[in-house]
């Protein structure tokens, strides 16, 4: 092959345009689904913007009031930034913590050649199914679940282990299991994929 040839072979095609038309879309979508709203996150931050009743108040400038009431101590002498981090790792201990220990069970269990369970796609495919759902609708039945005409509810009365309905969004503790129980069973099934 002569020199012309091999400077001919060397020009071609050239692929790498392809690259960036194809990685393109992550980019758009990343941009619209988690760069946009984190940039307007922080600037409605700068804002008083809340629902009292049935009177809407703000939008209001406040500039850097919103972070200062954070790391300001109230009248009970809360750090609320501190308060929001306790919550952030009760839950994540409360519901993390479990996803990835019954993940990694079910991915041992799943994927065992000594049990050899049969139809294992479909109950990986119905453990997975939670996680198709959307977290609001999980939510919403969570909540009339746990309601106090609820289903749970009335059962506990049903059964006699309590006179009056218990009313789980008002207590901290309850609170914070409905939402790790709530989490866990969204999420755990991504945790291990059983072995795909």
């Amino acid at each position: 092959m002569n020199e012309k040839q091999l400077r001919r072979n060397q020009k071609g095609v050239s692929y790498s345009k392809w690259g960036y038309l194809f990685i393109l879309p992550f980019f758009v979508a990343y941009f619209i689904f988690n760069f946009a709203p984190q940039v307007l996150t922080i600037y409605n931050s700068f804002f008083e913007n809340y629902r009292e009743g049935l009177k809407q108040v703000g939008p209001n400038f406040v500039g850097f009031d919103n972070y200062v009431k954070l790391f300001t101590p109230d009248k009970t002498g809360t750090i609320n930034i501190l308060k929001y981090t306790g919550n952030t790792l009760a839950l994540w201990l409360l519901g993390a913590v479990p996803q990835i220990l019954i993940a990694l069970l079910l991915a041992i269990f799943f994927t065992s050649y000594r049990l050899n369970i049969k139809g294992q796609q479909f109950f990986k495919t119905v453990i997975y199914m939670p996680n198709l759902i959307m977290a609001s609708a999980f939510s919403m039945l969570f909540f009339t679940l746990f309601s106090n005409v609820g289903p749970v509810n009335q059962l506990i009365q049903h059964w006699g282990w309590s006179d009056v309905p218990i009313d789980f969004f008002a207590y901290k503790g309850t609170v914070r299991g409905l939402i790790s129980t709530m989490n866990f069973l969204m999420w755990f099934a991504d945790g291990g994929h059983y072995g795909h």
